[in-house]
């Protein structure tokens, strides 16, 4: 049995997240997740709506609304409330994005690994 704890994952610096331009990132085939800054500190999401498990953005790095105020699902129009990612409209109302752990440190984000769960493979 392999005793050692799964390494956190760099993912950038913490000075790469500007207000207002959250950045994708693409960990394992089936892991891609969204890191953005609000006033209440860096967030990191799942980049997979709730309501049919698409990602959000089509683009790389595109992830806002028109406003610029609300992550936004390009498939069907949904918007979260980046503090919390809460879904505020759209066809997952009442859902949310999922928190993801992770961890500032040394000028640095770390994804965590999640406990009892191998988040790479």
């Amino acid at each position: 049995m392999d005793s050692e704890a799964p390494a956190a994952v760099f993912l950038c610096r913490t000075e790469d997240l500007q207000p207002g331009h959250p950045r994708g990132f693409r960990v394992a085939s089936d892991l891609s997740l969204v890191a953005l800054r609000t006033a209440a500190g860096i967030r990191l999401y799942r980049n997979r709506c709730p309501h049919a498990g698409f990602e959000l953005n089509w683009l790389p790095d595109r992830f806002l609304d028109h406003s610029g105020r609300y992550l936004h699902c390009q498939v069907h129009g949904a918007l979260f409330a980046p503090e919390s990612g809460r879904c505020l409209a759209g066809p997952c109302a009442g859902k949310g994005l999922e928190p993801v752990p992770h961890q500032e440190r040394d000028g640095g984000l770390y994804l965590l690994p999640e406990p009892g769960a191998a988040l790479l493979h």
